[in-house]
C-alpha cells in the first residue's frame, strides 16, 4: 500500500507562492486559510495559490462543503477515496491523519486508505456510493439510487458525494502535479495505533 503513495526523495517541482510575495489578493487569501490551521498555511495551498482564481474557487468550495447533509467525517471518507484512486500521496497522509483526528479507529482508516468495506455501516454506506460514483462515472442505475436511498443516503447526499469528488479532484491531481512536498503535521504513520487499541 505505502509504495503507491511514495513520497520519500519526491522533490517538489513548482515553488507555492509565498505570502508577502507581492499580490494582495493572493495573501488575503493564504492569509484567511492560516486562520483554519492556526496559523499554518499548508504547503499544498500555497502551491494552489499560483493561481489566484484557484485557490478563492477550492476554498469557496471548501466553505459550501461545510454546509453539506453528509458530515465532516463522512466527507473525508470520499477525499480518502479519491486519494487513493488518484494515488496522491500528500491528500493519502493529510486527510489520513483528519480521519485520526476525527477519532475513527485505526483499523477504520487503514480499511479506508486500503479500499477496503469500513466497520460502521453508514461510513461503509458513504464509501461504497464513493467507489461506485468514482467507477460509473456517475452512471448509477435507477435501482442502485433507490437502493442507496432505501439504505439511507439521500439523492442530496449522492449529489454532495459528488461534489466532494470534484472538489477533491482538484486537490490531488494538484498534488500529483507538483509532488507537494507533505507538512510535517500532516504526515501519517500507517504503523501507529490509536490510543484505544
Amino acid at each position: 500500500m505505502s509504495e503507491l503513495y511514495e513520497h520519500e526523495g519526491m522533490r517538489q517541482i513548482i515553488p507555492g507562492y509565498e505570502p508577502g510575495s507581492g499580490d494582495p489578493e493572493r495573501d488575503a487569501a493564504l492569509q484567511d486559510i492560516s486562520k483554519m490551521f492556526g496559523g499554518l498555511i499548508p504547503n499544498f495551498h500555497k502551491v494552489l495559490a499560483n493561481s489566484w482564481a484557484v485557490v478563492k474557487a477550492f476554498e469557496a468550495m471548501r466553505r459550501n462543503l461545510q454546509k453539506t447533509e453528509l458530515r465532516a467525517i463522512e466527507r473525508e471518507i470520499v477525499s480518502v477515496e479519491v486519494s487513493r484512486r488518484t494515488k496522491c500521496h500528500y491528500c493519502m497522509s493529510a486527510h489520513s491523519n483528519f480521519a485520526k483526528q476525527m477519532k475513527m479507529s485505526h483499523a477504520d482508516i487503514q480499511a479506508m486508505r486500503e479500499g477496503r468495506p469500513m466497520s460502521d455501516p453508514r461510513h461503509a454506506l458513504v464509501q461504497r456510493a464513493a467507489k461506485r460514483i468514482w467507477d460509473t462515472q456517475g452512471r448509477l442505475s435507477e435501482q442502485e439510487i433507490k437502493q442507496f436511498n432505501d439504505e439511507g443516503l439521500s439523492v442530496a447526499e449522492l449529489f454532495e458525494v459528488i461534489a466532494v469528488i470534484g472538489w477533491y479532484v482538484t486537490s490531488t491531481l494538484s498534488n500529483n502535479l507538483d509532488r507537494t512536498e507533505i507538512d510535517p503535521q500532516f504526515r501519517y504513520d500507517e504503523d501507529t495505533q490509536d490510543a484505544a487499541a
